[in-house]
């Protein structure tokens, strides 16, 4: 590869207030299907580099995002392609399922993995100074302490926040933790409760087949003493007029009536409605292979409103 030129660090890129302009180069790793690839774009950027380990889901993002590059590799990688010159953006959600509590077993190992990953993420934005950066992940102790570390580290370069996708116009629940660049983070605050407000399962599914979402979680962990807890009925069941529960890639929802009755699963093209992709958007053809890759996803209007064109906040 060639010798890299180091840019103006992000210290002084945020300090100038300078902000996020339209047509930014992006990369996007652990892209998986493309949910930020997808937000990134309607936001009016360029997906310039695209990363994955798994070629099902390369193959659906290359259908969706022709004009990237594309690189099936398993990361962490410290050999990638990216750009040397200019303003541009980096941006990684790296796999959640070993860090979420929705997990009944988890791995000490592969728990440790998964932070490492985020860890080798951080360093990465570190060392290559991105103009600005953006993460993605399930709200994981380890995490956050990590980002509370960062942030009091690099105040000018780390900010975050734990946000629910319900509060971007996303027809679902979902907190993640979402970091990056102070002021994309600080964006993504003004942008709580925006133009498109509140929406629910039935404003993207206009026809649903049943009046509720029954979600198949019968137990779950306590948020105090981490045993395993019964869930209510009533709180196994969604009326399509709220948003959806969590898209996930496992423990998938199910079309319901009132006392419980199942029809169905949702499809893979319903979870990624509920997760705002267009709806002509490619999605895996394999069915486990859909429902994985939706259930992963970052929901793109989510990307969007943190990826949309600011003007700056800061200035000296």
């Amino acid at each position: 590869m060639p010798k890299r030129t180091r840019q103006t660090s992000l210290f002084a890129h945020y300090n100038t207030g300078v902000g996020l302009s339209p047509n930014t180069p992006c990369v996007d790793l652990c892209c998986g299907i493309g949910g930020f690839s997808e937000g990134a774009r309607s936001a009016g950027h360029r997906v310039v580099l695209a990363v994955d380990c798994d070629e099902d889901l390369l193959r659906t993002h290359a259908a969706n995002h022709g004009g990237c590059r594309h690189i099936c590799a398993t990361l962490p990688c410290d050999d990638l392609p990216l750009p040397i010159d200019g303003a541009w953006h980096l941006h990684c959600s790296p796999p959640c399922t070993k860090l979420s509590i929705m997990q009944p077993l988890q791995d000490a190992a592969e728990r440790r993995d998964a932070v490492d990953l985020v860890l080798w993420y951080f360093a990465l934005v570190l060392r290559e100074r991105p103009t600005s950066w953006s993460f993605e992940q399930v709200n994981y102790v380890a995490i956050r302490d990590k980002l509370a570390e960062l942030k009091r580290t690099h105040p000018m370069l780390v900010d975050w926040d734990v946000v629910d996708a319900a509060d971007y116009g996303v027809p679902q629940n979902r907190r993640r933790i979402i970091a990056g660049s102070p002021f994309l983070i600080d964006n993504l605050r003004h942008a709580r409760g925006g133009r498109h407000g509140a929406r629910c399962v039935r404003d993207v599914i206009p026809n649903p087949p049943r009046p509720f979402i029954r979600n198949n979680l019968y137990s779950r962990p306590d948020r105090r003493t981490g045993e395993s807890v019964a869930v209510p009925f009533r709180d196994q069941m969604r009326s399509v007029d709220e948003p959806s529960y969590t898209i996930l890639a496992t423990g998938h929802k199910r079309w319901a009536d009132a006392d419980g009755n199942v029809l169905r699963h949702l499809t893979g093209k319903e979870g990624a409605l509920l997760q705002s992709f267009p709806p002509d958007y490619t999605l895996p053809a394999r069915p486990f292979a859909c429902l994985v890759g939706v259930g992963n996803a970052l929901p793109p209007l989510l990307a969007r409103a943190l990826m949309r064109p600011t003007r700056p906040r800061v200035s000296l």
